[in-house]
């Protein structure tokens, strides 16, 4: 067997039902978002985690039984109405092929596309005629018709539901866009898709989590968050154990050409991130394809080159110092603060410096444990 065959198992794309072998402790979320789909009347619900930490993934698992399901992809970042338009357009297609809802979604997506069709080319030819110095009143620039555009998406998703009786509809790539653009969007249609037995799932950014999560606990507080989500589940990171376990799902099969200390180092790198597991992984067997084993140095060397290629975090010459300290540390903050002082650092300068690296993410926390990150923990710096 040849190291680049592996490279075919690392590649960084969501799993679906197919791929459920590969999925690592992700049964207690998706029990939840289950419950949520079959138990709840309606409501916009948040599915929110740290990039590549498997949002697309969940989301393809959410299949409760007998309740009809759609699941659409937004990618035009434009403004608010663009998002929109293409929510709704999206719908309209992914509903062509229902009978009862056929002539509903064609004439939907119709509308959209006339739409949108004439904003662009409208101003497609402004552009065009105004270089040779023709003049135009603003209002006589057609608007995309933000209105028209929401009663035609609240129009479709009753008529889904008077047709097919509960409707799940999940919609992912929403947390790639600008937070501001995406909840000015939800806010703006929440009162429209509002429905008895309509229930959303919307991937979310980890940015919006945060907020909501500090508005649910101001004591006699509400905000803004609180009115558009009834709720946000959060995506953990996974353990370095879980991100072990991933990898030997993946590369099982080629498991005798990989040393253990490159999983336990793969595991470490992740921090608890699939995705950065696998990218490592990959990195490292793209490193070394003419090897007959990927073995310690293999990693190191790749870890090392990509530390010293994307270097963008200058570091103070005690901040460096705390970096080589901390190697392999593990625990609360006052234990971080001790080995400071033991080598001689002021307690004042040791809290400077441990909020300096947490600051700039060399330091993470998980659960109520700090530690080093994994991308600096085996590369000198």
């Amino acid at each position: 067997m040849a190291l680049d065959e592996l490279i075919n198992y690392l590649a960084d794309r969501p799993l679906d039902i197919d791929d459920r072998r590969y999925l690592v402790n992700r049964q207690s979320d998706l029990e939840s978002l289950n419950k949520i789909a079959k138990y709840q009347p309606y409501g916009i619900f948040g599915i929110a985690g740290e990039t590549g930490i498997g949002k697309t993934t969940v989301l393809n698992f959410i299949s409760p039984q007998d309740i009809f399901i759609r699941k659409i992809n937004i990618t035009l970042r434009d403004s608010v109405d663009s998002i929109l338009y293409e929510l709704t357009y999206n719908l309209a297609r992914s509903l062509e092929g229902e009978k009862k809802l056929e002539k509903d979604a064609q004439s939907v997506k119709e509308w959209i596309t006339n739409e949108v069709s004439t904003v662009r080319g409208f101003s497609l030819g402004l552009s065009m005629i105004g270089s040779v110095g023709t003049n135009f009143q603003t209002s006589n620039i057609p608007k995309f018709n933000f209105f028209a555009a929401r009663e035609k998406l609240a129009d479709l998703i009753s008529r889904t539901v008077q047709v097919k009786g509960k409707f799940i509809l999940l919609i992912d790539e929403l947390d790639k866009e600008k937070k501001d653009d995406v909840l000015r969007t939800i806010d703006a249609i929440k009162s429209q898709i509002l429905f008895d037995n309509f229930i959303v799932f919307i991937s979310l950014p980890y940015s919006i989590y945060r907020e909501y999560a500090a508005d649910r606990m101001r004591w006699n507080e509400s905000g803004n968050l609180e009115n558009i989500f009834k709720d946000i589940v959060f995506l953990e990171p996974l353990s370095k154990s879980d991100i072990k376990e991933l990898l030997i799902r993946r590369l099982s099969k080629y498991i005798g050409l990989i040393s253990e200390e490159v999983l336990e180092i793969a595991s470490d790198f992740a921090d608890g991130n699939p995705r950065d597991a696998l990218w490592i992984m990959y990195k490292t067997v793209f490193d070394n394809t003419d090897a007959s084993r990927l073995e310690r140095e293999h990693i190191l060397k790749t870890i090392r080159g990509i530390v010293t290629e994307y270097k963008s975090i200058p570091l103070t010459e005690n901040q460096r110092r705390a970096v080589d300290l901390f190697r392999g540390l593990a625990g609360t903050r006052d234990k971080f603060i001790e080995q400071l002082q033991k080598s001689g650092i002021k307690r004042t300068t040791a809290y400077s410096l441990f909020n300096q690296l947490i600051e700039k993410k060399i330091l993470i926390q998980r659960n109520e444990t700090y530690q080093l990150s994994g991308k600096y923990k085996y590369a000198s710096i």
